[in-house]
């Protein structure tokens, strides 16, 4: 199974653009929570933590598409210094707003600095396996790789920031987030080789439209996802809560992510003849019938059973969308239309969380599952509906 992967290492440049990329997107796991852990410790406002860390999520995914424009026009290399230094000053400025008890308004214009200059790292090593592979068997399996770099970075920043946060100070957890992605984004500018060309001006893209009723659907499925992990992960807490086991959480959430970077795995390895279309429809209906199970569980350990076999499909189900957006768009805008479907996943964890807290509070844990099995099911007819009225006629091989 591992065998793809040792080949895709040893392409040049790989290995280390990959590293890189990983070290510089573990921020995304850990500004959210090191914000909240540090303002509720300063504040004691739950309230405002949450609002605070809100903004820089909803910056991050207003400025991502944006930002995959400016990469498709002049290359990586620029963004990602800049970007990065802007991003590890602001977090620092939030540091000393908080350590000074500064107005609120000033929390807000700091985080979403923060998270709108952050790079978007995930779509732009995407955009580097492309450049490095072109189309083919390869690249489907260059994608599993970064879905499984993703689930790594979900398993190991929260830990890592909530340790520091906790055991060292509330500051540390988020300097450190600053720091990683201030050292692997700069790594990642310095791997000039591997970074894709830049068009040099707006006339390429002009005469390279994206496919936009396309893109909306696989963006609108990105959004179901997020809003799909996003309610799964509050529900599960309140659930372990009410349990008497609440320290059980991150043991279930963890479960979850482990069944979701398996899966990654082995869908990499595969030789796939199935269009990429029907993976994206089949990826779907597997993860709404592996959520249904969820408001009918009685115990932690039968939680634990069920989140792993639901996450079994969610890397694959992210692989299938990413390799949609590599197939329908032309290679002239591939970073810009992936920032797409990543705002889509960004700005579908907020409302999913938000759902997910008020069903807890109204019917309970247990029901409250519900949501995410809601979600789910609607991400599977939005999938059926894009393959069938959405897919574009024209394909393209990125060489």
């Amino acid at each position: 199974m591992l065998k793809p992967y040792v080949h895709l290492m040893r392409r040049p440049g790989a290995r280390a653009f990959f590293v890189a990329a990983i070290i510089g997107r573990m921020p995304i796991s850990m500004l959210g929570l090191g914000i909240v852990i540090l303002i509720a410790r300063e504040s004691g406002s739950y309230g405002l933590a949450g609002a605070v860390s809100a903004a820089g999520v909803i910056a991050g995914a207003l400025t991502g598409p944006i930002q995959g424009r400016l990469v498709d026009r002049w290359g990586q290399r620029s963004l990602l210094l800049v970007g990065t230094t802007l991003c590890t000053i602001a977090l620092g400025g939030l540091l000393v707003a908080v350590r000074a008890d500064a107005p609120s308004w000033v929390l807000y214009v700091i985080s979403f600095v923060a998270g709108g200059t952050r790079p978007q790292v995930g779509s732009f090593v995407r955009a580097r396996w492309t450049h490095l592979l072109g189309r083919g068997r390869a690249l489907q399996t260059a994608f599993a790789l970064e879905a499984v770099g993703d689930e790594v970075v979900f398993i190991v920043g929260p830990v890592l920031v909530t340790a520091l946060a906790t055991q060292i100070s509330p500051y540390a957890g988020l300097a450190a987030a600053g720091l990683l992605g201030l050292g692997g984004g700069i790594w990642l500018a310095s791997l000039r080789g591997s970074d894709p060309p830049g068009r040099g001006s707006a006339n390429g893209t002009e005469k390279a439209p994206l496919p936009w009723l396309s893109l909306l659907l696989l963006s609108i499925i990105g959004l179901g996802l997020g809003a799909t992990l996003g309610s799964a992960e509050v529900v599960t807490v309140a659930f372990t809560a009410s349990e008497g086991k609440p320290g059980m959480s991150g043991v279930v959430l963890a479960v979850w992510a482990l069944g979701s970077l398996l899966a990654g795995l082995w869908y990499g390895s595969v030789h796939w003849k199935a269009p990429v279309e029907r993976r994206l429809l089949l990826g779907t209906i597997a993860l709404a019938i592996t959520l249904a199970p969820l408001p009918f569980v009685g115990n932690i350990l039968v939680l634990g059973v069920v989140l792993f076999g639901a996450g079994l499909t969610i890397a694959p189900t992210m692989v299938a969308v990413t390799a949609c957006v590599e197939e329908w768009v032309p290679p002239q805008r591939l970073t810009e239309a992936i920032t797409w479907t990543v705002t889509g996943l960004l700005l579908g964890v907020a409302p999913g969380n938000a759902a997910a807290g008020h069903a807890v509070d109204v019917w309970g844990a247990s029901t409250a599952y519900w949501v995410p099995v809601s979600v789910g099911i609607t991400c599977a007819l939005i999938a059926s509906v894009s393959v069938t009225f959405a897919r574009p006629k024209t394909r393209f091989a990125h060489n």
